[in-house]
């Protein structure tokens, strides 16, 4: 799990830094000036939701309500990408949305495939203490 996390910081940070810096290197023109200013929004989104899953995804082994709530935040680069590749005619571009989305896509995976296995006993257990606390 510690791997997804730091893939996920780097992640976060490479989607905040990389688009633009690879996209508009010599400064924004008047035009391309509608697309630099629709940037920042989606990257921002796709950005914090790399962030969110990098600090909760530890929590998440013992609550799958958790890991549900990092599933559906993984919707928004996955869009992102999934949109950039549909609109972009520059291959630099395709190819940034391409690496989006299969990071993204393994990051779903590694999340959801603890979801479809039956719960372990040690999980079980992570999951009682908690109520056996509060009938204390």
């Amino acid at each position: 799990m510690i791997l997804l996390r730091l893939a996920c910081l780097t992640a976060g940070m490479a989607v905040l830094v990389v688009p633009p810096a690879l996209l508009f290197p010599k400064g924004v023109g008047f035009h391309s000036m509608d697309s630099a200013a629709a940037m920042p929004a989606p990257l921002l989104l796709a950005a914090l939701s790399f962030f969110f899953i990098a600090l909760k995804v530890h929590h998440g082994r013992l609550s799958p309500a958790l890991t549900q709530q990092c599933v559906q935040l993984l919707l928004a680069p996955l869009l992102a990408g999934v949109l950039a590749l549909w609109i972009s005619t520059q291959p630099l571009a395709m190819w940034m949305s391409a690496g989006l989305l299969g990071f993204t896509m393994v990051v779903l995976v590694a999340l959801v495939a603890p979801l479809l296995q039956e719960p372990s006993a040690g999980r079980l257990r992570a999951r009682r203490r908690p109520q056996l606390a509060s009938l204390r």
